[in-house]
């Protein structure tokens, strides 16, 4: 072969060669960004405003944000990476946080919009590179919503520990959350039924474990993170939990507790296994279950209790459980045990929604209802279940039959209400008058005055 052929070889193998880098360094995959995709409000505390880019083929070039305003543009973040055009990008991977502040921002005049853009080292938009890009409208609010409590029980509202209370209240905006704040626990406002726009009702509880002169107010808290609160007339009434000693034998340790601890081991060493890790990991379940709540009340007028059964066992008794003449371990007993006869029907308290129905440790087989605005009902320890989760169920209908599953050592009904995270005492919410001067005016809204 002559010469000027093996160059003309060459010169095909080179052109494909550089052909082939330049398809390749001209690829057209985007950089990814994981960041946030609505609007930004931004509060007097500001934000964080966390970002991740990646590109795993050209690599990372830069990384920009800015405030975009008519009046210009304001850089808050602005990075390059290391590369060239000719290998690319060494970083395929970035995490950065960006703060935002009012105080940094400045005023914003007019539409305000956060821009983030990301490019890799592609020779992609005349070898600019390929962009991700997100444009988020930004926002400064700084004014905190306003709270008017409306109730509709007239001058004081009286609630005693380990009991209830319901309060009526407007706010000024839309909130992020918002609701009462008793001490340090917290119960959530839902729309108040057949009012305005920001028309707010919520249950609460005044939980056992709160010391009695800690403040009950309502609270709201915006998109920006802004909060405020506000106070009426509350009277909490004290509650001195009863304490009572409980005797365990040991066909119980030996026959009862193995169903419950690990390994089917028996004893009080089992016993108070069960009695805390396991009745925690228990409590934990109960309380996201009650999470779910329905917006309104899915009953009227007040829960009821068991038909024909007799107390046995009250609300918030502190338990000492004893082997042969020493203590073995502690526990509140948060509910009412009910006896009747032996595989009695268990009904609803009232009409609701069945949350669960199975097996629930110490309480075994256990069916939790939901009310309504947070409220929710337990019924412990049934030898059968009647009803299935996401079910319908009105007042007194069945739910299943009276038993000694679980942590019982005999037949009968372990029966409790909750709002929110919190174990009430049923016995409010059993009184019909209770009812209608606690809560029943909270839940129609008073006209507003003109």
């Amino acid at each position: 072969m002559q010469r000027s052929g093996w160059l003309l070889i060459l010169v095909l193998i080179a052109a494909i060669g550089i052909g082939g880098f330049a398809w390749y360094r001209f690829e057209g995959e985007s950089p990814g960004l994981q960041a946030p995709e609505a609007e930004l409000v931004i509060g007097k505390n500001g934000m964080k405003l966390d970002l991740r880019a990646s590109d795993a083929r050209s690599g990372l070039r830069s990384l920009h944000v800015a405030v975009a305003q008519p009046a210009g543009e304001k850089v808050l973040f602005d990075e390059s990476y290391p590369g060239n055009l000719l290998s690319g990008g060494t970083r395929s991977e970035q995490a950065t946080t960006v703060q935002l502040d009012p105080a940094t921002l400045g005023p914003l005049t007019g539409p305000a919009t956060l821009s983030i853009s990301v490019r890799d080292w592609s020779w992609r938009g005349a070898f600019s590179g390929n962009e991700t890009r997100r444009d988020l409208p930004l926002r400064v609010d700084l004014e905190p919503p306003r709270i008017e409590v409306t109730s509709g029980i007239s001058g004081i509202t009286y609630v005693r520990q380990g009991g209830s209370g319901s309060v009526a209240y407007r706010v000024s905006e839309p909130t992020a959350r918002d609701g009462v704040r008793v001490g340090t626990a917290e119960f959530r406002g839902f729309p108040r039924k057949g009012g305005g726009a920001n028309e707010r009702i919520a249950l609460f509880a005044f939980p056992t474990g709160i010391d009695a002169k800690s403040p009950v107010r309502v609270f709201a808290e915006d998109a920006a993170g802004n909060s405020s609160e506000a106070g009426w007339a509350v009277v909490v009434q004290p509650y001195v939990q009863p304490e009572g000693k409980v005797q365990l034998t040991q066909t119980f340790l030996e026959q009862v507790v193995p169903r419950l601890a690990p390994g089917g081991a028996a004893g009080d060493v089992a016993f108070q296994e069960v009695n805390t890790r396991v009745r925690a990991e228990n409590e934990k379940k109960i309380r996201e279950l009650a999470a779910n709540t329905a917006p309104e009340l899915l009953f009227t007028g007040n829960l009821h209790q068991l038909a024909n059964s007799k107390v046995t066992s009250r609300f918030g008794e502190k338990r000492i459980y004893m082997v042969d003449g020493r203590e073995i371990s502690r526990a509140v007993h948060f509910g009412y045990d009910l006896a009747s006869l032996s595989g009695a029907p268990v009904t609803a308290t009232a009409a609701g929604r069945v949350l669960y129905a199975g097996d629930l440790g110490i309480y075994g087989n256990c069916v939790v209802l939901d009310h309504g605005l947070g409220l929710a009902s337990l019924y412990g320890h049934l030898s059968r279940i009647d009803v299935e989760p996401d079910a319908r169920v009105e007042g007194d209908q069945r739910l299943g039959l009276t038993g000694a599953t679980g942590l019982a050592g005999g037949d009968h009904l372990h029966f409790a209400t909750l709002i929110g995270n919190t174990y009430v005492d049923p016995i409010e919410w059993w009184d019909a008058k209770w009812v209608a001067d606690h809560v029943a005016p909270n839940l129609n809204p008073q006209p507003i005055a003109q």
